[in-house]
């Protein structure tokens, strides 16, 4: 097994289009843990029904994955070339979130989180 320092995985992620990227130990504190079963039970997660059924798997990483020693975490920016901000003065012109103007996010930054970890697991 080879390992990859974390200058590296970073430099690949930016190259990937992730403005941010950091590691973590695949630990998670037992106050953590109760502040999300507390989120759930209060309805805070809205209609993201999936964070509900998949409470316990999701949260722990090793819950999910057992064999996990640390974690990569990344940022990508999906903010607009122009500033939203300047639509807003504009009389007759409806406004939707920044977030919505582009491509879906999702599929972005599941596709770039992919190709980072097949480049990883190659190397």
């Amino acid at each position: 097994m080879v390992i990859v320092s974390p200058n590296t995985i970073r430099a690949r992620a930016l190259e990937e289009g992730f403005v941010a990227c950091g590691f973590a130990k695949a630990e998670v504190s037992q106050g953590r843990q109760e502040r999300l079963h507390a989120f759930i039970a209060q309805g805070q997660h809205g209609t993201m029904d999936w964070m509900e059924r998949r409470l316990q798997e999701r949260s722990a990483p090793t819950n999910l994955w057992p064999e996990a020693r640390g974690l990569i975490s990344l940022g990508y920016s999906y903010a607009p070339a122009d500033n939203p901000l300047d639509r807003l003065g504009e009389a007759g012109r409806a406004n939707i979130s920044a977030y919505a103007w582009g491509r879906d996010y999702h599929d972005i930054v599941k596709k770039a989180a992919k190709r980072l970890a097949r480049w990883l697991s190659d190397t």
